[in-house]
């Protein structure tokens, strides 16, 4: 066409301005996609790094992430979730799991008869929590062999409440919380031993149950609340565990006093009559779930204990079952 020329190279240049245009417009997007991708990466360390730790089974245990559907499998447990700062991430819990009054609006999947795994099932837990000594090892069993993460846990001496605390709260990434709840408990049992240490020693018997007669030996945790407190607990060099010891024996060891739970309805009866403790009526109610249950209200329970040795050690001057008070 006559009146229009092109360079040669012109379409060529033009062309090549827009390409160059098109890829700095592309790599600005790449660039920016990049940044938001490793902003959100910084984030993903905190919750999904891998939590690795060994139960009271001697078990290695791996979680990929840190637990966000938790089932404990004893009411002790779920104080101690709780105290762990876990509370959110329970999602069942056992039979009997009533304190604090927030556990009791959980679903129960366990119980005295054992775990209920089609309950259990249903919740699609990522990590259960059971009792060593509480639970049954065949239900321990079963529960890991459906693939759920099983962590054993065992409080049998004080300084397990805090390391369980501790546990919990590694696995379920509330560590902040556990530690200081740890370290309150551990303060306050430390407290206990230094104010009692040199106070006159008190034998001590402990009911646990009235029919039958029960009571515990050295290996309870409670025998090491009585010594914290001052006391010797008369049956501590029995076997096993928790056993039934005889009448006779009772008299024969003579404790100066008796504590019996305070969800038993009825004082002690006249069949501890010429006992040392009946004589001189150093009888004393305690709070059973805060010293049975070995969780963190341990400490209530040991403040009960060492209340009640020191009222015995004072002159009777009253008569009658007495309430232990802080």
């Amino acid at each position: 066409m006559k009146g229009v020329s092109r360079s040669p190279n012109g379409s060529g240049t033009e062309l090549g301005s827009r390409a160059l245009v098109v890829i700095a417009q592309a790599m600005t997007k790449a660039a920016a996609t990049v940044a938001s991708l490793l902003a959100a990466m910084a984030w993903l360390p905190a919750f999904a790094e891998p939590v690795a730790i060994t139960d009271d089974n001697g078990k290695h245990i791996t979680l990929l992430k840190p637990a966000e559907r938790i089932v404990t499998l004893a009411p002790s447990l779920t104080e101690l979730a709780f105290a762990a700062g876990a509370s959110g991430k329970l999602v069942a819990v056992s039979a009997y799991s009533d304190f604090p009054a927030a556990a009791q609006a959980l679903p129960q999947v366990a119980d005295a008869a054992g775990v209920s795994l089609e309950g259990l099932l249903a919740i699609k837990p990522d990590l259960v929590i059971a009792w060593k000594s509480g639970n049954r090892a065949a239900d321990i069993e079963r529960v890991a062999a459906l693939g759920i993460p099983v962590f054993v846990l065992e409080v049998a001496r004080l300084a397990d409440v805090s390391k369980a605390i501790r546990a919990i709260g590694k696995l379920a990434d509330t560590a902040s919380v556990a530690d200081k709840a740890a370290s309150q408990i551990d303060g306050a049992f430390d407290k206990l031993r230094r104010t009692n240490s040199d106070k006159a020693k008190v034998r001590v018997f402990f009911e646990i149950s009235r029919l039958p007669l029960m009571t515990i030996n050295r290996q309870h945790a409670i025998d090491e609340v009585i010594s914290m407190c001052g006391g010797e607990n008369i049956f501590r060099d029995q076997a096993p565990l928790v056993f039934s010891p005889s009448l006779e024996e009772l008299f024969r060891l003579q404790p100066q006093v008796i504590l019996f739970p305070a969800n038993e309805v009825t004082p002690p009866s006249p069949q501890y009559r010429g006992l040392k403790a009946w004589d001189g009526q150093r009888i004393y109610r305690v709070n059973a779930d805060a010293l049975l249950r070995t969780g963190p209200r341990l400490v209530e329970g040991a403040q009960q204990v060492c209340a009640a040795l020191d009222q015995a050690r004072r002159p009777a001057v009253a008569t009658g079952v007495k309430q232990s008070h802080q």
